[in-house]
């Protein structure tokens, strides 16, 4: 396939919002939709990335409704809220999972290659026996709140393991002596493109939150 998805898939994004679910112990789904449109080669890789870690990724397009009937049958008997970037097909996998929402969805800027908004508010909607969904707005940007620079590690899975290896306790894995995540990386047994997405994140975590 040569065609490309707008928008494009984002690692940095997508494990912002993994951050915030792990901070928050939910169960998370990541699903890479409008797979009609995307480049069969980024999306493997995007899909084993996160597959390694153990988390459960879902390939989906509302076209073709590929991987639709088993999102769906997943999701029964739970309520589930579906997040993202503005322009990646929330509501579209929706209408298209549960036909009598008719929720209305919207085309990607040209001007900015950004999606526009469409869902302006979130709400709880029953779609099925014992089954709730919540579309929610489009993002540009999340930020967790809350976090400790040293507790952050502990929201990147696969840091897990290595974490209690560390030397220092407040470890947070960027430059101490003795870190095993590091160490991890530098052996390749933690993805760097995780870890940069780490290192961005923990540049942004506020120091002047009371905890």
């Amino acid at each position: 396939m040569s065609s490309v998805a707008e928008p494009s898939f984002n690692n940095k994004v997508v494990d912002r919002f993994v951050v915030a679910a792990e901070s928050s112990n939910l169960e998370i789904i990541i699903i890479i939709n409008k797979i009609d449109l995307c480049e069969e080669n980024r999306m493997k890789d995007c899909a084993d990335l996160y597959r390694s870690i153990g988390y459960l990724v879902f390939e989906t397009s509302a076209v073709t409704s590929s991987g639709l009937d088993e999102l769906k049958n997943l999701r029964k008997n739970k309520k589930n809220l579906f997040i993202g970037q503005s322009g990646v097909g929330k509501s579209s996998l929706l209408n298209k999972m549960y036909t009598q929402l008719n929720l209305q969805t919207g085309k990607i800027s040209r001007q900015t290659a950004r999606g526009t908004h469409t869902t302006v508010t979130s709400v709880m909607m029953h779609v099925e026996e014992n089954t709730y969904v919540i579309d929610t707005p489009g993002v540009r940007e999340i930020d967790p709140y809350g976090i400790k620079k040293e507790d952050l590690g502990h929201y990147f899975t696969e840091f897990k393991k290595y974490i209690p290896g560390c030397r220092f306790n407040t470890c947070t894995h960027m430059h101490e002596p003795g870190c095993a995540v590091i160490e991890a990386v530098e052996k390749n047994k933690v993805s760097m493109e995780r870890y940069d997405s780490y290192l961005r994140l923990l540049e942004t975590i506020e120091e002047d939150i009371i905890f």
